[in-house]
């Protein structure tokens, strides 16, 4: 075989093993400079948003008359996975979430077929905004403030932003920085007395205000003729005429208006200790590394303070790179760790010389390893170190087998060329089908394909990577090396080899053998207590001793507060609740850590903290958004912060709801959201009420809220039969009210780099809800009549947002968990089994389990189709190895197990079994089939050379126990130090650790019993009298 023969080269070629090992190292080198830093893989759905601007419409009419038109288009395009929308008041918002790989350029052009096909949008809504949201990842925020006006701060951030775009940062956001607006005020009285409308004003502005190609001037020269009348500024646009009167006069605009520079003063703004502040939000793309973006946002700060104002501050913040470098270095740190233990083991079972050049695989496997993962896009984070950390000593167990293969060869005579080729070739088929195996265990993980999937899915990828390079080396590196350790194979052994050697051989031969003897003896027994542990452990979990946590993120740094008073409050109001909850922030923080907790906090005035799509808008409504210092520097956690700061909160009168959350890592959604869908908005709230209500009686759970929130009183005007005598319609009467209290937008042009808007409105102040009844409208005939005449007017109050999911409408109700003292799992479960049902069907509603639930139940399925066709994958392999359809079911009956150690792991170290524990149970099924596999083939190899079958498996046993203690003893060793890691950061990645080891640990001894008891099982022969088996 060709093979064969390149293994030979290699073995007789004088540096070909050297060139190759070489490659392999600068392949790891040229990738460390090039590999990505991150946290967390690169995880999210792929999203285009349709978002249509509405002024003045409630969300019950953006729904109606947006969202309704825009859905049907939109969720039968190709790929789709579902469709979210959300109407608020102005505005409407569909989210269109595509499947994993889909090709989302084409995507994007069917959205925006699908959306210019429609021609039902109201005529007064703004163009349909259609874009792809691309992913990006934060590097860090910097929040600018001082007693300077909002036009120096805006301007200033806008500064830092170019400056850093300029440097190479892919995005920075402003939060803060209102839209630019020219106000033209003008008062009523004026406009009577002019016999002009708002409308009017504007018109004449937005007939004045335009630069325009006028042609081209031909003759014996060309020129381009320009009309230029465009203002850029409030001034500019006090030269407007308005009306020329019969004497001559000219009426300027100036002249009736006051004109003023100013901000959209519906947009949110930001807040630091109680002055107006600009927010930058510093992003990268996700092929960017974060710790070189990083590195550019920290050099150009600090080349950036010395220039500015001494009063004004600059304060950086949420600095990811120093998380992420932490992180990174705890494992490293713990990796170390690892291979010094597995270094320990190889030199403890092995000779000195042989040990060196098998532990010399691990940085060739391991480099090889980081050079695939470059080409393959893949990054390092916390899960890929994690499986380089789980694989240092599976990457030795092939050379293990090979180099201790051929150090016998060499004792049995051979040379040292022969044994080294005789030792590569003999254990080719037994480890490639071994780590076939280990790939087929932990391939199936690919199969998962919802968020945990992209978080996880790094671990196949770096296993199949480093057994690939394992298996280059251990047959084409390492047997090169061998051929000059075995020179000298008479070398004197160390007095600790031989101390060693000595009594192993002893433990062996003497304590262990009659062990393993009274087991097979006693097989059926042995059997049956090996099932008595399963099923104990199995108990574990149903009886509750043990807790299933589907993903303990790690400990949060960040929480979010909101606020929210009733709709209508003044942002004066909500401002005051605000600084309030700063107060009551540096409260807690003096009384848990003396002033030393809480890094930085910026608050939001006019807008909710929640996800993108989801937030909401209004002056009733505000939050702040605090970073804490790093879990693993402080000695309060963020529960007991969070709980403190709730009890110094002082609530003013008129609040609605207050609400801290903590900020996490990992899968999206909350651990308790009851999702309730269908029927009208009205049965949805009072439904969500009651569930909210049900939802309070579990203890451990706060912060309990939906996301439909009332919104404003609504008038609702209607236009009486004298009204359409008089010529007056729903969009004449709809119109003129909306000038009267949103003003008009005249015109809209680009300055510098923003489009600003020209709007004309009465002064502020003279319009309030008292104005709307003694409102006069113009008739078609010019005569003006008072609004009460022509409209009916009646009170209601609708909601500030709507919640759509695939046509239906949708109520979420969330909470937090305190995991210390319930479970999300044990109050939906009490939730379905209690009055939950009954509250939908008395609204007419239905009701589903979202967030982390869903994301549950759909991992799960997939994990479950996995593990399926990963044991066919395995069974498979074994019937090709053994040529045999039931022998492969004895190797495998180890597998199940595996549980015993997992479970009892967690139980003895104090963690709940988790989704990344369980992932961990798949490849650890591979690790263990390979120790089967070494036992089964040495007992078979006996029983072929004529070995009674109970000594054959007896000695089998025996013979194979320092191979099998070798190599679970390395990968133990490798993940020893993370198992018992005590940061918090790595709490949620410890559960691998766990299952690995102590299943692995379990597992090794029941391999020796329960496979060798099986093995005689399956003869169905008598053992032999006890005399016959007396010997060592």
């Amino acid at each position: 075989m060709w093979l064969k023969d390149l293994i030979g080269l290699f073995v007789r070629h004088r540096n070909a093993s050297n060139l190759l090992m070489v490659l392999m190292l600068t392949a790891g080198i040229v990738a460390i400079g090039r590999l990505n830093t991150q946290f967390f893989p690169n995880i999210g759905i792929d999203i285009v948003s349709v978002t249509v601007a509405w002024p003045g419409a409630t969300a019950e009419d953006v729904e109606a008359n947006i969202v309704a038109a825009i859905e049907p288009e939109v969720r039968f395009i190709d790929n789709v996975d579902r469709v979210v929308s959300f109407a608020v008041e102005g505005s409407g918002s569909v989210v269109i979430e595509f499947e994993a790989e889909a090709d989302m350029q084409s995507a994007l052009s069917d959205v925006e077929a699908a959306v210019g096909r429609i021609t039902t949008l109201p005529e007064d809504s703004e163009r349909p905004l259609v874009r792809r949201i691309v992913r990006y990842d934060t590097i860090s925020r910097i929040v600018l403030s001082g007693p300077f006006s909002e036009a120096s701060l805006k301007a200033t951030a806008k500064r830092i932003r170019d400056g850093l775009l300029a440097r190479g940062i892919d995005q920075v956001t402003l939060f803060g920085a209102r839209d630019e607006e020219i106000w033209v005020e003008v008062d009523p009285a004026t406009l009577r007395r002019l016999d002009l409308t708002l409308g009017d004003i504007a018109g004449r502005i937005r007939a004045s205000s335009q630069n325009l190609p006028s042609g081209t001037l031909k003759g014996r020269f060309e020129a381009q003729i320009r009309s230029l009348g465009l203002p850029t500024d409030a001034m500019g646009y006090g030269d407007i005429e308005i009306r020329s009167l019969d004497n001559g006069r000219k009426i300027y605009l100036r002249d009736i208006a006051e004109l003023s520079d100013s901000f959209d003063d519906r947009q949110p703004i930001g807040r630091r200790h109680g002055h107006p502040s600009v927010s930058l939000h510093v992003q990268r793309a996700t092929t960017a590394d974060a710790l070189e973006q990083a590195r550019i946002v920290n050099d150009y700060v600090a080349e950036l303070k010395p220039t500015l104002s001494r009063d004004l501050v600059l304060e950086h913040y949420d600095i990811q790179a120093s998380f992420i470098r932490d992180r990174i270095n705890l494992l490293l740190r713990n990796g170390l760790g690892g291979l010094v233990l597995v270094l320990g083991v190889l030199f403890l079972f092995l000779s000195g010389r042989l040990a060196f050049w098998v532990a010399a695989g691990i940085p060739v496997a391991m480099m090889a390893t980081l050079g695939v993962m470059m080409l393959s896009g893949q990054s390092i984070n916390m899960v890929s170190l994690f499986a380089l950390i789980m694989t240092l000593g599976i990457i030795v167990d092939d050379a293990i087998v090979v180099g201790e293969h051929a150090a016998t060869r060499r004792s049995q005579g051979l040379g040292a060329i022969e044994a080294a080729e005789a030792g590569a070739l003999r254990m080719l088929a037994p480890v490639t089908s071994a780590s076939l195996t280990t790939i087929a265990a932990f391939l199936p993980i690919l199969l998962i394909s919802s968020i945990i999937g992209q978080v996880v899915k790094a671990i196949p990828l770096v296993v199949v990577a480093v057994l690939i390079a394992s298996l280059v080396e251990c047959f084409l590196v390492l047997p090169g090396h061998l051929r000059h350790a075995l020179l000298r194979p008479d070398e004197q052994a160390s007095r600790f080899r031989t101390w060693f050697d000595g009594h192993f051989g002893r433990f062996r031969d003497g304590p262990f053998r009659r062990f393993v003897t009274f087991c097979v003896r006693w097989r059926y027994l042995s059997v049956a207590a090996a099932l008595a542990l399963l099923v104990v452990s199995g108990g574990m979990i149903a009886g509750g001793r043990l807790g299933f946590h589907f993903f303990p993120s790690p400990e949060a740094d960040t929480i979010f507060a909101n606020i929210e008073f009733m709709p209508g409050t003044p942002r004066q109001e909500t401002a005051r609740m605000l600084d309030g909850l700063g107060q009551a922030l540096r409260r807690a923080d003096t009384k848990l850590g003396g002033g030393d907790l809480v890094q930085m906090s910026f608050g939001k005035l006019g807008i909710s903290q929640s996800p993108a799509f989801q937030s909401v808008r209004g002056d009733h409504l505000g939050g702040l958004h605090v970073e804490l210092v790093p879990a693993d520097r402080r000695d309060a956690r963020t529960t007991e912060f969070v709980e403190a700061w709730r009890n110094e909160i002082e609530l003013m009168p008129g609040i609605d709801r207050v609400s801290l959350s903590e900020f996490r890592h990992g899968p999206p959604g909350r651990e308790i959201d009851v999702r309730l869908s269908g029927g009208s908005t009205a049965a949805l709230k009072a439904a969500a009420r009651e569930t909210q209500a049900l939802l309070a009686r579990f203890d451990g759970l706060s912060d309990i809220e939906d996301d439909l929130p009332y919104g404003k009183r609504e008038f609702i005007l209607e236009v009486t039969p004298r009204g359409r005598a008089l010529g007056f319609t729903v969009e004449s009467v709809g119109r003129q009210v909306r000038d009267t209290f949103e003003g008009r937008i005249a015109k809209r042009f680009a300055r510098v780099d923003e489009e600003v808007a020209v709007r004309v409105r009465f002064p502020r102040g003279t319009v309030d809800g008292g104005a709307l009844r003694d409102l006069y409208l113009r008739g078609p005939d010019g005569a003006e009549v008072a609004l009460s005449q022509v409209v009916t007017i009646r009170e209601d109050q609708g909601f500030s947002r709507i919640r759509r999911e695939d046509g239906r409408r949708q109520v979420s109700v969330v909470g937090e968990v305190d995991e210390n003292t319930t479970s999300a799992a044990a109050v939906l479960t009490a939730l379905a089994n209690g009055e939950l049902p009954a509250i939908a069907r008395r609204h007419g509603v239905e009701y589903e389990f979202k967030g982390r639930t869903e994301e549950q139940a759909r991992t799960m399925e997939e994990m479950r189709l996995g593990a399926m066709i990963g044991l066919a994958a395995i069974y498979i392999i074994l019937a090709w190895v053994f040529a045999s359809y039931s022998r492969p079911f004895v190797v495998m009956a180890i597998i199940p197990f595996g549980l015993i150690g997992a479970i009892f792991g967690h139980w003895v170290m104090g963690y709940d079994l988790t989704i990344l524990s369980l992932i961990a149970l798949l490849g650890l099924a591979g690790v263990l089939v390979n120790d089967s596999i070494i036992l089964v083939s040495t007992i078979d190899e006996r029983i072929a050379a004529g070995e009674p079958a109970f000594e054959a498996i007896v000695d089998g046993a025996r013979d194979r126990l320092r191979a099998v203690l070798l190599t679970s003893l390395t990968t133990i060793g490798g993940l020893l130090p993370l198992m018992f890691e005590t940061s918090l950061q790595a709490r949620f990645i410890i559960p691998m650790a766990v299952t690995i080891v102590f299943g692995l640990a379990v597992a090794t001894l029941l391999v020796l019993i329960v496979v060798s008891a099986l093995r005689i099982v399956r003869r169905r022969r008598p053992p032999p009298s006890a005399t016959g088996l007396g010997g060592s």
